[in-house]
């Protein structure tokens, strides 16, 4: 029965059928009542037969023309076929032609509004009632009345009953299609997010390698006296010139969709990278510093909570300050990497080099100290992290010369303690 009901509302609201099947039941129930054996009224007498029968046989099909737009002038539509049923009603003293009327006021119910609704059944119930008094009387009147009220009354529920499927029908179909777009943004953000995390490792990895060889091969050569051996060291530092220059544009291509996209972190900090670092591995990266040349001093105060968010925004931002020392700043000879953790367990890092000129500000900012006012990919991405994590991020040159990279990263089990509290 449920499947037979659901059929039965699928072909009632489906309008292109209604549209095209209530016109042809009003011309179909014309045609038998002219075919049926009526004559003129006592005031139309003198009119023959056929005239008669003609004329009303074309007042029909007007009212079945005028039921094909119904869905568009509902309403309207309702109101002339109510004009037209009062009309014929009094011109030949029968109040049988009710069809194309309870059509009209079907798709009223279907297609319109709730005010719309109200004033179609409302003049349609008054247009019965007037043509039912006017034709009937004593016990008849009420039988003839209510037989006509049942009918449209019946009309009435079953454009309500098509009415709600078609409604919730639709409602369906907009939360699928809804549905349907919300997996497609989810798949193309984390398709995005993807691309950012393998950038960000690009950018962290092989970045700092290339430039760590750049700054070897570049020491090298200017101690060696071999031409031969100075040409092909030469030769390997534009090689890994070149490389860092075509990895810095595939990191920026691979993070283009990503800027577009709202922030939001995962619970485990990996938004930046595929797996978090710990500080030990912040090691290798000060020994390729020295190897370069440069005197590194770490120092660290203060109670290390080994929180691995923090750790690994850490290790980030020491290796991205290391790696552009060795690649932006002028001469450099020394790099003091501080961490001070304070009993909250909110760690303070600050890296600082002592190299000259203005060649480290352009690159990282254009000489701005905010982090967010340079356009490079590596810093920009952390200082996202930073403040999703509720941190925060800046840059600029020291105090006594060089460039500074300072950040402050709240310990994340701290902080969720402090929130359960």
């Amino acid at each position: 029965m449920k499947g037979i009901a659901t059929n039965l509302f699928e072909l009632l609201s489906n309008q292109r059928l209604t549209r095209f099947v209530m016109p042809v039941l009003s011309l179909v129930y014309a045609l038998l009542y002219v075919s049926a054996p009526t004559f003129p009224p006592v005031w139309a007498e003198n009119i023959p037969l056929p005239v008669w029968k003609t004329v009303i046989g074309l007042i029909g099909f007007l009212c079945s023309c005028l039921l094909y737009w119904s869905r568009q002038l509902s309403l309207l539509i309702t109101i002339m076929e109510t004009l037209i049923y009062i009309g014929l009603s009094f011109a030949t003293s029968d109040d049988s032609f009710l069809i194309p009327l309870v059509g009209a006021l079907y798709f009223c119910v279907c297609l319109s509004s709730v005010p719309r609704i109200a004033t179609g059944v409302g003049e349609t119930a008054a247009a019965v009632s007037l043509v039912a008094i006017s034709m009937h009387a004593g016990h008849m009147l009420f039988l003839e009345w209510s037989a006509r009220m049942a009918v449209i009354m019946a009309v009435v529920a079953a454009a309500i009953a098509v009415r709600s499927y078609r409604i919730r029908r639709e409602t369906q179909q907009r939360e699928e299609q809804e549905r349907i777009r919300s997996e497609m943004l989810a798949r193309q953000r984390d398709q995005a997010i993807s691309r950012a995390q393998v950038a960000g490792e690009l950018h962290d990895s092989v970045g700092h390698d290339l430039t760590t060889i750049i700054a070897l091969t570049q020491g090298f050569a200017d101690s060696v006296e071999t031409e031969e051996l100075q040409e092909v060291l030469k030769d390997i530092n534009q090689v890994a010139r070149d490389g860092l220059a075509d990895t810095r544009q595939a990191v920026r291509t691979l993070v283009q969709e990503h800027e577009a996209l709202p922030e939001k972190s995962d619970d485990d900090g990996r938004s930046y990278g595929s797996r978090l670092h710990t500080l030990d591995e912040l090691d290798p990266v000060i020994a390729h510093a020295r190897a370069a040349g440069l005197a590194v001093v770490s120092t660290e105060t203060g109670h290390q909570r080994h929180d691995p968010r923090q750790d690994n925004l850490c290790f980030i931002i020491s290796r991205e300050a290391i790696t552009n020392t060795l690649r932006h700043a002028s001469d450099p000879s020394t790099i003091v990497i501080s961490r001070d953790y304070e009993q909250d367990g909110t760690l303070r890092i600050s890296i600082h080099d002592d190299g000259h000129g203005n060649e480290h500000g352009q690159v990282l900012g254009d000489q701005q100290p905010a982090i967010h006012d340079h356009q490079g990919v590596g810093l920009k991405q952390i200082d996202e992290q930073c403040r999703l994590m509720g941190g925060s991020l800046s840059c600029g040159p020291g105090k006594n010369g060089g460039w500074t990279v300072e950040a402050i990263l709240p310990c994340a089990g701290e902080k969720e303690g402090n929130a359960h509290d």
